[in-house]
C-alpha cells in the first residue's frame, strides 16, 4: 500500500467524517444568511426616504414659506373692475378683487377701500375681509354703493394665514 492511502481497520478517517457533518451545517447556514438579506433588502424598497433626506424637503419647505411670508405683497393683491361714478358724487358697481399667486391657502385678507371726494379728500375709509382664498385663485366681492365720492383707493391691509404662518 502506498503511505497517503492509511487505512485503520474498520474505523473511518475522522476527517472524512467532520466534512460529512460540516457540510449541511455550513449549507444550512448560507441559505439563512441568503434569506435573510433578501427580507432586508425588500423591506428596505417599501420604506419612506431617510430622515436627512425629509428634513431637507421640510426644510425648503420652510424656505419657501419664509420666502412668501416676507415678501407676502408680491403674491397677494388688490385689484377693481372699471366702477361708475355719479356727476355728483357716488360710486357704483364698484368690486374688489383679491388675487392669490401663492401656492397656500389664505384665511383672511382685508382690504382697505378709501373713497376719494371730488377735492381729492378722503370721504370714507372702509375695510373688507376676503376668507378662505385659495392658492392661486381670485376672489371677487361686490361693494355696496356709496351716495358720495368721485374715486376710489384700494390696497391690500393685512393677511393671515396658518400654513404660512401669518397669524
Amino acid at each position: 500500500m502506498k503511505k497517503f492511502d492509511v487505512y485503520d481497520g474498520d474505523r473511518p478517517k475522522r476527517s472524512s467524517l467532520r466534512w460529512i457533518l460540516l457540510a449541511p451545517v455550513v449549507i444550512l447556514l448560507s441559505l439563512m444568511a441568503a434569506m435573510m438579506t433578501h427580507e432586508k433588502q425588500a423591506a428596505i424598497k417599501g420604506t419612506p426616504p431617510p430622515k436627512e433626506e425629509n428634513k431637507e424637503t421640510a426644510n425648503s419647505d420652510n424656505s419657501a414659506k419664509r420666502k412668501i411670508r416676507n415678501n407676502i405683497r408680491a403674491y397677494v393683491k388688490a385689484e377693481s373692475n372699471t366702477y361708475q361714478s355719479g356727476k355728483f358724487g357716488g360710486i357704483s358697481n364698484l368690486k374688489i378683487n383679491v388675487i392669490n399667486t401663492s401656492d397656500y391657502t389664505l384665511d383672511r385678507v382685508r382690504v382697505k377701500i378709501t373713497y376719494i371726494k371730488a377735492n381729492g379728500g378722503v370721504w370714507e375709509t372702509r375695510y373688507e375681509d376676503f376668507y378662505a382664498v385659495k392658492a392661486n385663485s381670485t376672489e371677487t366681492h361686490r361693494i355696496p354703493d356709496t351716495k358720495r365720492g368721485t374715486s376710489v383707493e384700494y390696497e391690500v391691509a393685512s393677511v393671515k394665514s396658518k400654513s404660512l404662518g401669518l397669524e
